[in-house]
């Protein structure tokens, strides 16, 4: 995998666009499982926490890499040149942009070096004694559904 690629204006653009297309499908989408804090969907089970979350968390993560887009500036050969491997593919680098940027709200849920848990939050994870379990979080649905609605908000400030 090369390190660096070189993109032209409108390779830019069009990635930037397809980004911001992703992030807010994810947000609209959970928009609509959740509904918004003075209406909430109350009809939905809370036993998909899990999966809400895990597509929360990459909108997150997609949203840093949007960021990390917007930062960079036309080389003289009129392209910009991308951090690949440890810029645009890079988990940690993507939250650390999207949480510095995004509200309150949302640093509080992915507090404590929470990042990496998005990630595994779907996976099946070994014990002390080698016995399977599941990868567990504390958050609710009420919290989840503010993040996503200050998330939307913030976006289209």
């Amino acid at each position: 995998m090369a390190s660096f690629k070189k993109i032209t204006s409108d390779q830019m653009n069009q990635t930037q666009k397809k980004i911001r297309d992703n992030v807010s499908s994810m947000l609209d989408f959970l928009n609509q499982c959740l509904g918004e804090p003075n209406n909430p969907n109350v009809e939905l089970s809370e036993i998909y926490i899990n999966e809400m979350y895990s597509i929360f968390a990459n909108a997150i993560e997609e949203y840093g890499k949007l960021i990390y887009m917007k930062s960079l500036t036309l080389e003289s050969d009129n392209k910009y040149e991308v951090n690949y491997r440890h810029k645009f593919r890079d988990h940690t680098t993507k939250y650390h942009l999207a949480l510095t940027e995004l509200p309150k709200s949302i640093n509080d849920l992915f507090e404590a070096g929470f990042t990496k848990m998005p990630m595994n939050i779907l996976n099946v994870d070994l014990d002390d004694e080698g016995s399977p379990t599941w990868i567990t979080f504390d958050v609710d649905m009420n919290t989840l559904r503010k993040c996503v609605s200050d998330f939307r908000n913030h976006i289209i400030e």
